[in-house]
């Protein structure tokens, strides 16, 4: 479904759907469901081989909102459709929303408020974590600083992940698009780069607007997978950026093997969380003294296996 195309809006939120079919209408009308109303949502069907092209045209068909388009393509991988997204988006301000993720209500416009302040070029949020099923686990992801700077987006993605943010389209005309070499870790970069290129900051609004869902058979639950991507990105920084000192990048490496390891332990790969924590405590030598995560998953590993599956529990 194509919308009515008349003055532009002030935002616009980009969703890339890639067989997503049960969680996609969610997305979808959350983003239309937003207090704030001048906005388009762009979804762009990467290629789906299931039944996410016919969820999307019943949706479209249900809600019959001009403010909505959907677009579909050969699969291109979630950089390609984002990319796509940023391509078709007419507005000045652009939203990214996977398609298992939910905006709550009140996100666009606690956003937009915040982005008035002309020197902000990224807005992000704080994160809900929700079970595959949708049930709320009562978890956040919580950003540790309010206004992060390139070398503290190094260090760590304040932003989270890549249904938290709010982006200038000047920022992505100065900096470019999302890499599509990159199958993980790509927002990460996309932020760095950002902050790197152009004049602008990163700010948080200080609220948990995004439900971020944690699929076990998603790209960021492969570990293996996750870390040849996180060093692929690191690659990418390093050469671009001569001028930041190594021992930034090697914090932002070591934060990117401590999240492998405890992707690794929620999977039962004990073996493999331990050599990744020790990757990271190779990367920064007072890892364990100055990060309480990784030395709280250091004393997880040790707990016999029972006693770890009862306190998930």
């Amino acid at each position: 479904m194509d919308g009515a195309f008349g003055e532009a809006p002030r935002l616009s939120i980009v969703i890339p759907a890639y067989n997503v079919a049960a969680y996609v209408s969610a997305a979808v009308q959350s983003a239309l469901d937003q207090d704030f109303r001048d906005l388009e949502v762009i979804v762009v069907d990467d290629g789906s081989t299931d039944a996410t092209p016919q969820v999307l045209a019943d949706l479209a068909h249900q809600r019959s909102d001009p403010r909505l388009r959907i677009l579909r393509q050969e699969n291109a991988g979630l950089s390609g459709a984002r990319n796509t997204g940023i391509a078709a988006a007419r507005a000045d301000f652009i939203g990214f929303l996977d398609g298992d993720d939910i905006w709550l209500p009140a996100k666009a416009t606690r956003h937009m408020q915040a982005m008035r302040d002309p020197d902000i070029g990224i807005s992000f949020s704080h994160s809900a974590y929700l079970r595959e099923d949708g049930v709320p686990t009562g978890r956040q992801l919580r950003a540790e600083k309010s206004n992060p700077t390139l070398h503290d987006m190094i260090r760590r993605n304040h932003v989270g992940n890549g249904s938290a943010a709010v982006v200038r389209r000047a920022c992505i005309d100065a900096a470019g698009t999302f890499r599509t070499d990159l199958r993980a870790c790509e927002d990460y970069e996309l932020w760095c780069r950002i902050l790197h290129r152009t004049p602008y900051r990163a700010q948080l609004v200080d609220a948990p607007l995004t439900l971020y869902r944690q699929r076990l058979a998603s790209l960021s639950y492969d570990h293996d997978k996750f870390v040849a991507q996180a060093d692929a990105a690191m690659r990418c920084l390093r050469a671009a950026m001569p001028l930041v000192p190594q021992r930034v990048f090697n914090a932002g490496q070591a934060e990117h093997y401590r999240i492998a390891a405890w992707k690794a332990a929620m999977s039962g790969g004990d073996a493999a969380a331990r050599r990744l924590l020790l990757h990271a405590a190779a990367c920064r030598p007072l890892l364990m003294l100055t990060d309480w995560r990784a030395a709280a998953m250091a004393v997880w590993l040790t707990l016999p296996a029972p006693l770890r599956r009862r306190l998930v529990r």
